[in-house]
């Protein structure tokens, strides 16, 4: 893992929405903080914890106890894709970060990515996102996307891998959309959003 770090002070608000992810969680939590804390970035994750069933919450409060950057949000009733994602924004706006965005709790990022995001956000880009130009998904997962992808050639879309995550903004960027979806359709809004406002949106391939 070759991560450079900032040599300036930089700060970033970031919420991990999860689902039933107890094989995932601690995992995926441990890693964003080792990445975040060796590209010398200030952060506060706000862990959403969506509805879980099993023992996901848990494995959140554990991690929160241990470490003051995990900030832990919990739901007895799934809010929806979307819905998860804006309550964890909601709660990270008010502090004033550089830069704030939200990233997937399953580990299919990993996030090495994150300090590229940010950095390009920090030199003018209103929205940084990953595009996945290798994916590695079962059949089932294959053919939705491929359907979504057919679906979004019908609106004015131009950006590839709309879905393609984590995005990050700045915070003034985020702050100027007005983002309602709470579910699948979340991702496509934000592009929709961003590119009518003429957003420099900037796109960082992973696998």
């Amino acid at each position: 893992m070759n991560i450079t770090p900032f040599d300036h002070d930089v700060s970033l608000g970031l919420t991990i929405p999860m689902f039933n992810e107890e094989g995932a969680a601690e995992q995926v939590i441990q890693q964003t903080m080792y990445v975040l804390r060796k590209a010398n970035v200030s952060f506060q994750l706000a862990v959403v914890n969506n509805g879980s069933t099993d023992a996901t919450g848990t494995i959140i409060d554990k991690l929160a106890a241990q470490n003051a950057e995990v900030t832990p949000i919990h739901f007895t009733e799934n809010q929806g894709y979307g819905g998860g994602i804006l309550a964890g924004m909601r709660s990270l706006a008010p502090q004033q970060f550089d830069c704030i965005g939200w990233m997937w709790g399953d580990g299919q990022v990993v996030p090495d990515v994150l300090p590229k995001l940010v950095n390009a956000c920090i030199k003018g880009h209103d929205l940084a996102k990953a595009q996945r130009t290798k994916r590695q998904d079962g059949w089932v997962r294959k053919v939705v996307s491929k359907g979504y992808a057919l679906a979004m050639k019908s609106t004015p879309v131009t950006i590839t891998d709309i879905n393609g995550c984590p995005k990050i903004f700045r915070l003034s960027s985020w702050e100027s959309l007005n983002i309602e979806a709470r579910d699948w359709f979340l991702d496509a809004e934000v592009i929709l959003e961003s590119q009518s406002k003429q957003f420099r949106i900037h796109q960082e391939p992973v696998t």
